[in-house]
């Protein structure tokens, strides 16, 4: 498996639960391919793993939106953005810059510009880049997005990304991102806790990636700390939840007993000061 295909396979997730991740949009990404594809994971790695991704999309939605609401408006830059489509449940005001590799970012903007000519969605403000996060420097991804940036404030979005990076990578991004904001911005990140590490489910993810994984396609298996987050400088730790939590909120039918039995990812709000 690439790691791409995971942007199609979380998309189709969400258009499986549109009242839930109130993403209407996620069905334009869905293929044969893909629905060939889930079923297997379905049952070999977790039943719950649409649901949890669609609450996943539904947080950030409710603070993405609430932030831009309070602000009237401003930029969203979506760091490893796969195909997520938050900016078209936005208003106009919304700027967006789209981040991803080459290959992803290629193929969004062609198929976004298709399907607003074709007004499967409405016209956006939205900027797309190419960025390697383990090969660009820091000083090379700032001089890349600032001049992108025509509208402030800022909110930074970085979802389903940390798990494939290391730990000196992540740190990285979180340089970029305090040189880019400024006091009130906001960043949304998400992470698996090391606890998850100690669960069967988070196992057969693991052998699931491995076994399906191309020879030339890398990636680590990151898991964070809480304490990580709440020690990151020029950041002050706002808000978090998992998608345990999330799941008596949104959702009353899903039968998740225990944080142990799903692959249970934690959303962290982190302001600017």
């Amino acid at each position: 498996m690439q790691i791409h295909e995971t942007a199609f396979i979380v998309s189709t997730y969400r258009s499986y639960h549109e009242d839930i991740s109130k993403d209407i949009y996620a069905k334009l990404w869905n293929n044969p391919d893909t629905d060939a594809l889930i079923p297997e994971i379905l049952t070999t790695v977790s039943k719950h793993e649409a649901i949890l991704h669609s609450l996943r999309n539904r947080f950030f939605y409710e603070e993405i939106r609430g932030f831009f609401k309070a602000n009237n408006g401003g930029t969203l830059i979506n760091f490893g953005s796969g195909f997520s489509m938050y900016q078209f449940s936005f208003d106009s005001s919304i700027a967006t810059i789209e981040i991803d590799k080459k290959d992803i970012i290629d193929y969004k903007k062609d198929k976004i510009d298709h399907w607003t000519k074709e007004h499967k969605l409405p016209q956006r403000d939205i900027q797309y880049t190419a960025i390697d996060f383990n090969q660009n420097s820091i000083q090379q991804i700032i001089a890349i997005l600032s001049p992108m940036i025509k509208k402030k404030p800022i909110f930074i979005l970085i979802e389903g990304v940390f798990f494939f990076l290391d730990r000196k990578t992540t740190n990285k991004l979180f340089t970029v991102f305090k040189e880019l904001q400024n006091p009130g911005d906001m960043v949304g990140c998400v992470t698996y806790l090391p606890d998850v590490e100690q669960t069967e489910v988070y196992k057969r993810l693991l052998h699931y990636f491995d076994s399906h994984n191309d020879t030339n396609d890398s990636f680590s298996h990151q898991t964070i700390p809480h304490s990580y987050f709440s020690k990151i400088e020029g950041y002050t730790l706002k808000e978090h939840t998992d998608e345990f939590e999330l799941s008596k909120i949104y959702t009353t039918d899903t039968n998740i007993n225990s944080k142990k039995e799903i692959l249970n990812e934690t959303m962290y709000i982190l302001e600017r000061h």
